[in-house]
């Protein structure tokens, strides 16, 4: 596959730069300071790295002003340095551009768009509707009656159960789960009766599901992704859960039933949150917190402690509880 190329006239105008440098020099990859060579174009966006700078052997340097200065090559001077290098790997990123269905695909449903792909031992039952641009990787199962979104990429061995709606624009990573049961169980004489789980996942446009999430259907009604979403790998949200718009949420982390998370929130990883609780718009939970009971404003909210005997923690438990005068 042939390496993009740009020349630094068009990189600064995608990026609404300033350029500081020869409009006709082309660069045909992005890399880090230390790692870029005469063919790469680099960034810089923490002053951690101004030593890496000085010498980097980088055609040209993405920069907000401050670095001008420490810089020896030509530069492209942006307003957010971190957000012009996301840019930037999107500008440079390989794209395999396929379309068709593979000889050992399975499928049931004649709603395939014509420009979609669908790799090797693919299954898709009756009544699933694929979108215009899908590529649905190889070993992928998408249950009847889902719908996959235009533009969407859904990577290798992913499970989609029936029903499931995934928007436009969206990335699953593989071995992620969309529309499993929840742990819905009521006690019946010390043993557990099923509750079928009736509802369906929707995911709304332009979400990005880590490799590994599990993401269950609701009992009734909707188990709500809204657009924007990014979640890390390994992530689980049980049923009827809905995550608002634009939420990043970080790796290993798991949201109990019937919760809800506001937009724009960042939830680290390795966080905990229960059941029936919300989370107000704009809220951070730093790694490794527990959530317990409901947020109602903004702000970074932390949790969590050393670890000790059992029996200490509850003392210790206790004294917290008493000395903490913070309000959710």
């Amino acid at each position: 596959m042939s390496k993009k190329k740009f020349n630094l006239k068009q990189i600064s105008n995608f990026l609404d730069g300033d350029l500081n440098g020869k409009e006709d020099l082309t660069v045909s990859g992005v890399s880090s300071l230390n790692l870029a060579n005469k063919d790469d174009i680099s960034f810089i966006y923490s002053k951690k790295f101004v030593e890496q700078l000085k010498v980097t052997q980088a055609k040209a340097v993405v920069l907000e002003k401050e670095f001008s200065d420490f810089c020896s090559v030509d530069s492209i001077v942006v307003g957010n340095a971190h957000l012009a290098y996301a840019k930037l790997t999107q500008l440079f990123k390989k794209e395999l551009k396929k379309s068709g269905i593979t000889p050992s695909a399975f499928i049931e449903t004649k709603k395939i768009d014509l420009s979609s792909y669908i790799g090797p031992n693919v299954i898709i039952e009756k009544g699933a509707k694929i979108g215009k641009g899908v590529k649905v990787n190889g070993g992928v199962y998408i249950g009847y009656d889902a719908e996959i979104g235009d533009g969407s990429i859904i990577h290798p061995n992913v499970t989609i159960y029936s029903e499931t709606k995934v928007g436009k624009n969206c990335i699953i990573h593989a071995n992620s789960v969309l529309g499993s049961d929840g742990l819905g169980f009521a006690n019946n004489n010390e043993k557990w009766e099923k509750i079928e789980h009736l509802g369906i996942v929707l995911i709304k446009d332009k979400v990005e599901i880590g490799a590994g999430c599990t993401i269950d259907r609701s009992s009734i009604g909707e188990t709500t992704i809204n657009s924007g979403v990014k979640l890390d790998n390994q992530v689980h949200i049980a049923h009827n859960c809905e995550i608002g718009e634009n939420t990043i949420i970080g790796a290993k982390t798991a949201i109990a039933g019937t919760t809800k998370v506001g937009k724009r929130c960042k939830i680290g990883g390795g966080c905990g949150i229960i059941d029936n609780i919300q989370i107000s718009d704009d809220v951070t939970v730093t790694p490794m917190s527990f959530v317990t009971k409901s947020i109602s404003k903004k702000g970074i909210y932390s949790g969590g402690s050393m670890l000790m005997e059992h029996k200490n923690w509850l003392k210790y438990s206790a004294k917290l509880k008493r000395d903490s005068k913070s309000e959710y």
